[in-house]
């Protein structure tokens, strides 16, 4: 008779990984928190500097489904390993000549490479080491290290440059991606001695084939259009905040950044407590219907309410609900699909989140432009929550008993 056994050692597995998804968001970001600084000193316009980050979502949307494939095929440790290989290395080559532009943007192109086949892996992960009962606490908690990493570079990269210059800056993030490398070799493994849960045989798939056994299944197609509404919605908020704040409110540019900043801390705590109920409770759907529903109510708030104080608090709320959404949506996806599409079905859910961000942000740009005024920007994106929740009724509860596909 087959046994069971969480191993204390799944803790050590998540924390390299949360170290090494952190790194990827850092290195997305570093270049975005000191562009004013790359213009100038790399004589480069304003689109040039903003490639070094798009390069990550375009990557993203190109190699989001094929990295999932290679995950379910070969498991998590493969996929983490062909990511930390391009973010240590390029990571480093990036240090030969910090104000060469073609050597900048081709290293953060080889960065961007790994990164799918990190955010990809963290259900496979869980799946492989983690008892279910622990499920969202674990996919929470890896979905936590990318927001540290993203606060992290746009907090201390201006920082660093601004006291020890663009290529100690570079060194210093260089040498983080080497030792994530080591970490990983040193210390993960493909799976603990005795499976943690009942699993079944992993089976051979195609991305076509993933890709079939995913889709079928109504109710993570559903989760899908929620998905690419909340990614979406959250990316075009991110780009925008300032913005938005600045018009409506007056609010400065360094009063705004602390509103952002908080966002993603209470960001950052949602992930822990929303996935730590979730677990404690067995229920999942009323979270994912709870944050889109707030977060179209703050979107409200942000339109209406004025001053420091009430935007501050609006955004801490804001931040608590709609981000802790990701790790939510990424357990329901394991449940609903089984583990042997973990892979295939967050990259498909990662894939439609990025893809609606490239498109919502461009939008809400030629929305500001018809009135001259980010209210209209604003109720679309309000209206874009309102369906989501609505579709996210319609899914049924996943934290009792994962659905089996059909």
């Amino acid at each position: 008779m087959q046994t069971y056994k969480a191993y204390s050692y799944r803790w050590v597995v998540l924390a390299v990984f949360m170290y090494v998804a952190a790194l990827t968001q850092l290195y997305w970001l570093n270049f975005s928190a000191i562009d004013t600084y790359v213009e100038d000193n790399l004589h480069i316009s304003a689109f040039s500097t903003s490639l070094l980050a798009l390069v990550f979502p375009l990557t993203y949307v190109l190699l989001s489904l094929p990295s999932g494939m290679i995950i379910d095929r070969k498991g998590f440790k493969y996929s983490l390993s062909i990511a930390v290989i391009f973010t240590g290395v390029f990571s480093i080559i990036r240090i030969i000549d910090p104000y060469s532009y073609p050597l900048l943007l081709i290293s953060q192109i080889g960065i961007s490479l790994g990164q799918p086949f990190v955010l990809n892996a963290i259900t496979k992960l869980v799946a492989v080491w983690f008892p279910q009962k622990e499920e969202a606490t674990a996919v929470g908690l890896g979905s936590l290290a990318l927001f540290i990493g993203m606060v992290i570079s746009l907090g201390l990269t201006p920082v660093l440059v601004d006291s020890l210059g663009l290529r100690s800056m570079l060194l210093i993030y260089g040498i983080m991606g080497i030792a994530g490398t080591l970490l990983f070799f040193t210390l993960v493994r493909a799976k603990p001695p005795t499976p943690a849960r009942e699993s079944k045989e992993e089976e051979k798939i195609s991305i076509r084939e993933g890709l079939k056994g995913i889709l079928r299944i109504r109710d993570f197609v559903i989760l899908g259009f929620v998905a690419l509404i909340g990614i979406g919605v959250f990316n075009g908020l991110a780009t925008w905040l300032e913005k938005i704040l600045n018009e409506l409110h007056g609010i400065s540019m360094v009063d705004a950044g602390s509103i952002s900043s908080v966002l993603v801390f209470s960001g950052m705590l949602g992930c822990i407590v929303i996935p730590m109920v979730s677990d404690r409770i067995k229920k999942r759907k009323p979270f994912l219907v709870l944050a889109s529903l707030v977060g179209a109510i703050c979107v409200i708030v942000l339109m209406f309410g004025s001053g420091y104080a009430v935007n501050l608090g609006n955004g801490i709320v804001l931040g608590f609900f709609l981000l802790s959404a990701l790790p939510i949506m990424l357990t329901m996806s394991i449940e609903i699909t089984g583990e042997k599409y973990a892979g295939i079905s967050v990259a498909y859910l990662q894939l439609l989140g990025n893809g609606a961000a490239v498109a919502i942000v461009p939008v809400m740009d030629i929305l500001h432009g018809v009135r001259g005024t980010y209210i209209l920007p604003l109720v679309f994106i309000a209206v874009l929550l309102v369906i989501a929740s609505a579709m996210a009724i319609r899914i049924r509860e996943t934290g009792k008993t994962a659905l089996a596909p059909v």
